[in-house]
């Protein structure tokens, strides 16, 4: 009988199970004995999660590799994620850094640039690449060194009321749809009494979403340059204004005060969602729902913004080679075979792509996250720059600013594109 990857690795741990509930009392002898004489170790994790059950579930996976190492124990020590890159900081400077550190993309640079990550080229070279998805790897770069790999990567789709739909004897969106469709079927989908919006085709399309669904963004991905003015940005925003103030398809922030979700309060028929979402949809709404792709508004066909976990490893370790075993084991190994089910976590191995299929809440067109996770579409928005934070926070108080105010837009940002070259030193 033949096994793939995944039925082998399944097979190893309810084996490593059966073996550890046969242990008796030979369960409480030390872990020399049940790590074949291997000196005992504590292994830290920083993680940001913000609830117990979220801790929970990441426990049983770090618990799914220390049935294969009993030798080793892996704690958690968790921060808010608002909180989470200063706490990093603070700690590093104390000197009890944890030894593997979930890492937000904002912070990555400042991380590199006071020397907290280790370098991990060597290690990745020994990997065979083509088992990860592509453009993985290389989210876990910076300036073409490895400092990180990925836990998981998934991207935000666009939700639609199926019922509403219907009802408005609209045709669903198809997974290669244009902006322009986008646009004509949220004015569809708009419904007025008079002056007043009662009904609107849209939630909200995320400012960094429809920069990257035209094909630019705030700063270029690669090299941070400033692209705040280019044309295609320009564009983008000036179509985030026109939603609001003219078609009216999409709610001010005034509109929408007080209410948590106008999708799932059925006064929405499309918002922007990630698997994350599924569940909350599936029990919460009245409707039925569906997903596809965000429509594209450049030449570069369907594109949408990465949303990933890399992990790396404290330059300080006092454990490298153990760090990067369960760092193996998290992005690469066994652990991509059972975070999907335990953590409702998007592999990056191709070998289990197909896991995001049978995830909880997952609607009928739950293939086209797999089909864009595998054909490259999912690209990454941001650089790696330690700036990165304070300029997103700028472009979006004043795009927020001109579209409250219902102002021309061109003018003000290629003036805060020029004020941010010259104070970051950015081309």
């Amino acid at each position: 009988m033949k096994f793939g990857k995944k039925a082998l690795y399944s097979l190893t741990l309810l084996g490593a199970t059966l073996l550890a509930g046969c242990g008796g009392s030979d369960a409480a002898d030390s872990a020399e004995t049940s790590g074949n004489g291997e000196e005992p170790i504590t292994l830290t994790i920083m993680t940001w999660n913000n609830n117990p059950e979220g801790t929970k579930k990441e426990q049983e996976i770090l618990d799914a590799f220390t049935e294969e190492n009993p030798h080793i124990t892996i704690k958690q020590v968790s921060a808010t994620y608002d909180e989470y890159n200063e706490r990093v900081l603070t700690m590093a400077a104390g000197g009890n850094l944890p030894d593997l550190i979930w890492t937000q993309p904002a912070g990555y640079a400042t991380f590199v640039e006071n020397g907290l990550l280790m370098d991990l080229s060597d290690q990745v070279d020994k990997l065979d690449l083509d088992e990860l998805q592509p453009g993985v790897i290389e989210l876990g770069q910076v300036d073409g060194t490895q400092y990180g790999m990925i836990r998981d990567r998934s991207t935000v789709q666009m939700a639609y009321n199926k019922d509403m739909f219907d009802e408005a004897g609209i045709e669903y969106p198809e997974d290669d749809w244009t902006m322009d469709e986008f646009l004509e079927t949220a004015k569809a989908l708009t419904v007025k009494d008079g002056d007043r919006t009662t009904q609107f085709g849209i939630e909200n399309f995320y400012l960094k979403e429809l920069l990257t669904a035209h094909g630019t963004n705030i700063m270029d991905p690669e090299t941070a340059e400033i692209t705040l003015d280019a044309p295609k940005t320009i564009e983008a925003i000036e179509l985030s204004q026109a939603m609001i103030n003219e078609y009216n398809v999409q709610p001010t922030g005034a509109q929408t005060e007080g209410m948590s979700s106008l999708f799932l309060s059925g006064v929405a028929g499309m918002s922007m969602a990630g698997p994350w979402d599924w569940v909350e949809f599936e029990k919460n709404a009245a409707f039925e729902f569906d997903i596809v792709p965000l429509p594209s508004a450049s030449d570069k066909g369907t594109l949408s913004p990465a949303a990933y976990l890399p992990i790396s490893i404290n330059a300080e370790t006092d454990y490298p080679e153990e760090a990067w075993e369960l760092l193996e084991f998290l992005t690469y190994g066994g652990g991509q075979d059972i975070q999907a089910e335990i953590a409702s976590a998007v592999p990056v191995v191709n070998r289990a792509t197909d896991d995001v299929l049978s995830f909880a809440g997952a609607p009928d067109n739950a293939q086209a996250l797999v089909d864009q996770l595998e054909n490259g579409s999912v690209v990454p928005n941001t650089p790696y720059q330690k700036d990165v934070p304070e300029i997103e926070n700028r472009v979006t108080a004043l795009v927020e600013t001109l579209n409250l105010n219902n102002t021309p837009v061109e003018g003000p940002l290629k003036e805060l594109a020029e004020e941010l070259r010259a104070e970051f030193g950015l081309k």
